[in-house]
């Protein structure tokens, strides 16, 4: 590692990001009470915040490759902040939603950038730890999101703890601004349109971004429902739901370092990419059977196969996008967009299957569609990634 005072604040960043990526749903009991609303509505709510942050990863990309990503983070973590405050103070659905976008947006210029910033700081033949470690802290922060939200929207109320993350996260900014150095190119890069065009139309970007929807939607699916459905139908306490919707976040944080490790080493990528995905859609449809035991076996199981399939998605999709270095940071953010786009669908799909036809189903026919999302990977050159 060099600079290990900017990695460490890179972490910082994405833990905190990851924190008020889900500290509304984990709240979203004490909103629905508020606000009277049910499952339809946490539905919007989170499709809307994944349509904003899938609809400006492009930009953010964009942004990141003309005024360095560094700039691209500090806007971001602005964006996060300001929006987290506003949404304290919603008293209808329409607010909540509007801001939940505009925070998704934030969170855009988040995870690109940011995988290239914490790159820099790894020795050459060791960038796969980094991308583990950058994302085992989006998890870590998705456990204090989940698990330490839903108590403290208990103790505090949900819009005081929404306002705290907004807090948190401005907080974060600052060190960003302090202690990661400068981008070293600001302003010089020319966008060409012929290399934006061979990024977005490259055929194995794009069906490598078929392993990445499976991961979105798998962890996306649990993290934002598993809190409520545990709560709501299962009858389970609050410290309960927090706890088994943490597990998942927990193992996720246990295991991203070593799957970082395994990218650097693995001498089949694409195998092990596959198998990950599979066993993905696999804990997702076990979570139907109406059990607090399945409900847990599920997010371990998801927890460890949608972070592994996420690092070694992006480790393929880095080592097979062939763009210019100012760009690496777009060819990223290209096929984590189309992965979001996946998890704006689901979140629509899986509540109102929820709401009409019950739970089990809706975690079952979610586990079919991901197996079915899997296949395009088994077109994929064996040695991508390589």
């Amino acid at each position: 590692m060099e600079n290990r005072r900017a990695i460490a604040t890179l972490i910082t960043v994405q833990l905190v990001s990851a924190i008020n990526w889900y500290s509304l749903s984990s709240v979203f009991s004490l909103i629905a009470a508020d606000l009277r609303q049910n499952v339809s509505g946490l539905g919007l709510v989170t499709a809307t915040f994944v349509l904003g942050v899938a609809a400006f990863q492009l930009p953010a990309g964009l942004y990141a490759a003309k005024y360095g990503p560094k700039q691209a983070l500090t806007l971001g973590m602005l964006l996060i902040s300001i929006s987290s405050i506003l949404l304290g103070l919603a008293d209808q659905v329409i607010f909540l939603t509007i801001l939940r976008f505009v925070e998704g947006a934030g969170e855009a210029f988040i995870f690109g950038p940011g995988v290239i910033l914490i790159m820099r700081y790894f020795k050459k033949g060791s960038e796969g730890l980094g991308i583990g470690l950058f994302g085992g802290a989006f998890d870590l922060g998705g456990i204090v999101g989940i698990s330490g939200w839903a108590v403290l929207g208990g103790v505090v109320g949900w819009r005081i703890s929404v306002v705290a993350g907004g807090v948190i996260a401005l907080g974060a900014c600052a060190l960003l601004v302090l202690f990661v150095p400068k981008d070293p190119i600001v302003g010089a890069l020319s966008i060409r349109a012929s290399e934006l065009k061979g990024i977005i139309l490259n055929r194995w970007l794009l069906i490598v971004s078929a392993g990445l929807i499976v991961s979105q939607v798998g962890f996306g699916v649990n993290s934002y429902f598993m809190v409520y459905y545990l709560e709501e139908s299962l009858r389970t306490g609050v410290a309960v739901a927090g706890a088994i919707g943490g597990s998942t976040l927990v193992v996720s944080v246990l295991i991203s370092p070593f799957v970082g490790r395994a990218l650097d080493r693995s001498p089949s990528p694409k195998k092990t990419y596959i198998l990950l995905c599979l066993a993905a859609a696999g804990g997702v449809a076990i979570a139907a059977v109406s059990s607090v035991y399945a409900a847990l076996l599920s997010g371990l199981i998801i927890g460890v196969t949608t972070s592994g399939a996420y690092v070694f998605g992006i480790g393929i999709g880095r080592a097979i996008g062939g763009a210019r270095r100012e760009y690496a940071a777009l060819g990223i953010s290209w096929i984590n967009s189309i992965a979001l786009l996946g998890g704006v669908v689901m979140p629509l799909v899986f509540s109102g299957i929820a709401a009409g036809f019950g739970y089990p189903l809706a975690w079952a026919l979610a586990g079919i569609i991901l197996v079915g999302v899997t296949i395009p990977l088994f077109a994929l050159r064996s040695e991508a990634g390589t």
